[in-house]
């Protein structure tokens, strides 16, 4: 009964509880003080926008707490009462919970379509993502991003993405749509080879703003340009900046995070011209990339994550 272990680990759940506050409101603060605020300031806003913390802690131990066996049968005797007096409803609630564990099932299902599952791309057995210890997020500045790549000798290679959404005029009405910017090296690393065309090489990558180069995702290229071969070479505006299509994704290739498609890519050197506010000199958390790479043959999680921890060591003195 797995239930049991948790009444003695309750402790240990208010104080997790406690510290994903704390960091959301560290985080929440280290936001704004980037966007000019002071440090005072940042982290009255923060406190405020979070709510009333103090409060929220108790709720959330009313609902870990144990209901007496007491209540539990007053609530059991009421329900029979209930059912007894009023047929129509027992059959409509029979029914509706019947409904309700179908739709369970179809939700794990899904679940495990798109989650549980490695992603499509060669060699996905050996992809792993890199998540911080302490917080198990995955997320790195662009600076933390190339010192990972450059100095870590477990992956044969790491990569970086970031979505957001632009806006995207193809000559048509200007339209909103979702892009990947990725590391350079994006496509090379894990093997993806186009459908038409090319995918961007890190070869390309020459400084700020120097590979406005764009990659259909097939299924934009399907729906929006009506699988046209010409479409090599055509400029469209993204964000009111031309980029070149120079290729179209593998049918299969829907990026890589598993519920989410992007319709196009671009490279991250040109990440400030899809969103302005970026700045990719900045080791702060506000500049986000997702990182990922292939393990090389023969290195284990272990050895990997020991090699990424000498990194981080030498990131904590820069």
């Amino acid at each position: 009964m797995d239930w049991i272990p948790q009444i003695f680990r309750r402790g240990k759940f208010y104080e997790d509880l406690s510290e994903e506050i704390r960091l959301h409101i560290e985080e929440r603060t280290e936001q704004l003080m980037c966007d000019g605020m002071s440090r005072e300031e940042a982290e009255r806003t923060a406190r405020m926008a979070f709510g009333n913390r103090t409060l929220l802690e108790e709720r959330s131990r009313e609902v870990w707490q144990w209901p007496t066996l007491e209540s539990i049968l007053s609530d059991v005797r009421f329900a029979m009462r209930q059912l007894r007096k009023s047929p129509g409803f027992t059959v409509a609630a029979v029914l509706t919970l019947a409904l309700a564990i179908g739709a369970n099932a179809v939700v794990f299902a899904v679940l495990n379509g798109v989650i549980l599952r490695p992603l499509d791309v060669p060699h996905a057995d050996s992809l792993y993502g890199l998540e911080h210890s302490d917080d198990h997020m995955g997320q790195e500045s662009y600076p933390n991003y190339l010192d990972l790549r450059d100095r870590s000798r477990g992956f044969e290679s790491l990569v970086a993405w970031n979505i957001s959404q632009v806006g995207i005029d193809t000559g048509g009405d200007p339209s909103r749509a979702w892009v990947a910017a990725a590391s350079g090296n994006y496509f090379d690393a894990l093997g993806i080879q186009p459908f038409i065309g090319r995918t961007f090489h890190a070869g390309d990558e020459r400084g700020l703003n120097s590979t406005p180069y764009i990659v259909l995702g097939y299924a934009y290229w399907h729906s929006h340009f009506q699988d046209d071969l010409s479409v090599l070479g055509r400029v469209i505006q993204v964000n009111k900046h031309p980029f070149t299509v120079i290729g179209v994704a593998p049918p299969g290739f829907r990026g890589t995070l598993l519920f989410f498609n992007p319709d196009f890519y671009v490279p991250i050197v040109n990440q400030p011209q899809v969103n302005s506010e970026f700045d990719l000199n900045t080791r702060g958390l506000n500049w986000i990339f997702e990182t990922m790479g292939h393990l090389k043959p023969g290195v284990t999680p272990r050895q990997a994550t020991a090699d990424l921890n000498s990194v981080a060591s030498y990131l904590g003195k820069t």
